[in-house]
């Protein structure tokens, strides 16, 4: 009896060791790329026990796949609002906590890009079905949870899941990117906290209860956290995740001023080029009919 529970527990960590290296091996190779006797190797274990426990390359794959879909649902579903808390801080939070936890496990975002770009079978009959259910079952009811709370008025739950997945996939694929934007390094506490307080900034923003127009927003307040930035301090029972506290001195609210008024004013310079291309096409349009009059 004490055989079989040895034998028992030695089978799943040789699973869980061969899951954990396969893991890193299809992220970092794709399919084709990865070896399976380095992927033994690294995980310490018999070769033939890889056919053992999950069969063939594609079966261990598979099994991969899983393992990391079942790992970022786990941390999905932790998510939950206290309704007696602090809603915006809470919000703040689990776009920190998501990001992270992304950064930290990047993988399974690596793996389906891998298998998108290839156009493979693997991406269509596995990745595609997976990714719909994450949606379906995670991040839509989530996002429809956050705007039934009123936390965000000017985006539908569609409309949010689009932005944040759009911040999440820069960080995993294009990491030089993001840091060439924001002037640290990817990954970073200080990244993760810049983009955070910008997506949480853009998708909280009140609309003027008159104008239906986005209402008009004190720049040092934005510039504060959330926590600050409340009306009421939070309960007890508010959901926190532990991180480095930020240093809210007087530079640091300069600096977010100014990285603000720096994103105005490129949405302002988009919108006159815009209007000047528009411009121009209308002469260009404008120009045989002057022509016709000069000649007649």
């Amino acid at each position: 009896m004490n055989t079989r529970k040895s034998a028992t527990a030695a089978d799943v960590d040789n699973r869980s060791r061969l899951l954990h290296a396969a893991t890193d091996a299809f992220a970092e190779f794709g399919y084709e790329g990865a070896s399976l006797r380095a992927i033994a190797d690294t995980a310490g274990v018999s070769f033939q026990l890889i056919a053992y426990y999950f069969g063939s390359k594609e079966e261990l794959w598979i099994a991969t796949v899983d393992f990391l879909f079942e790992r970022y649902l786990e941390t999905g579903k932790g998510l939950g609002f206290t309704s007696s808390g602090n809603l915006a801080e809470q919000f703040h939070n689990h776009l920190r906590l998501l990001l992270t936890d992304m950064l930290q496990r990047p993988q399974l975002r690596k793996i389906w890009i891998q298998e998108y770009l290839a156009d493979s079978p693997r991406y269509h009959n596995v990745i595609r079905p997976k990714i719909k259910l994450l949606y379906e079952t995670l991040s839509l009811p989530y996002f429809t949870e956050v705007v039934r709370l009123r936390i965000v008025e000017r985006f539908t739950a569609e409309e949010i899941s689009v932005l944040w997945s759009s911040v999440v996939q820069n960080n995993v694929v294009y990491p030089y990117y993001v840091e060439l934007a924001l002037g640290v390094p990817a990954g970073s506490p200080k990244s993760v906290e810049s983009q955070v307080d910008l997506a949480f900034a853009i998708l909280t923003e009140k609309r003027d209860a008159a104008t239906g127009e986005p209402a008009a927003v004190d720049v040092e307040a934005r510039a504060m956290p959330p926590t600050a930035a409340a009306s009421a301090p939070p309960p007890s029972e508010t959901v926190v995740y532990a991180w480095k506290e930020r240093e809210d001195g007087s530079e640091v609210a300069r600096s977010k001023q100014l990285e603000i008024e720096n994103l105005h004013l490129k949405q302002l310079v988009g919108n006159l080029s815009l209007e000047k291309k528009l411009l121009l096409e209308r002469l260009a349009a404008l120009e045989p009919a002057r022509r016709g009059k000069r000649d007649d």
